[in-house]
């Protein structure tokens, strides 16, 4: 039998270089904010830098409960919305929501 030990938000992003260091210390900002919120496991955070110089970002926030990590999407604090605030904004973005399964 299966059960779930994570629920997630997972961000996939492809950052202009000239926004990298802001974005960077942004996200380590919100990992500090997330460890104070009741439900957070874990915030993973992986870049790549693309031939053009760009940064291609995976950004991983898991919760407890499907409703914890719904709180936290409507309060405005994730990293999509960090990251659409960013000068000049994001090449690409996308958000998708999962259930880890074990």
């Amino acid at each position: 039998m299966s059960s779930v030990t994570a629920y997630s938000q997972v961000v996939d992003a492809v950052i202009h270089k000239a926004a990298w260091e802001e974005t960077y210390f942004s996200l380590l900002s919100l990992k500090a904010h997330l460890q104070s919120l009741p439900g957070w496991q874990r915030f993973d955070f992986l870049a790549q830098e693309q031939e053009n110089g760009d940064i291609k970002v995976l950004a991983i926030t898991n919760w407890d409960y499907p409703e914890q990590l719904s709180l936290w999407m409507k309060q405005g604090k994730t990293v999509d919305a960090i990251l659409r605030s960013m000068d000049p904004p994001p090449v690409s973005l996308n958000v998708n929501l999962y259930e880890e399964v074990i």
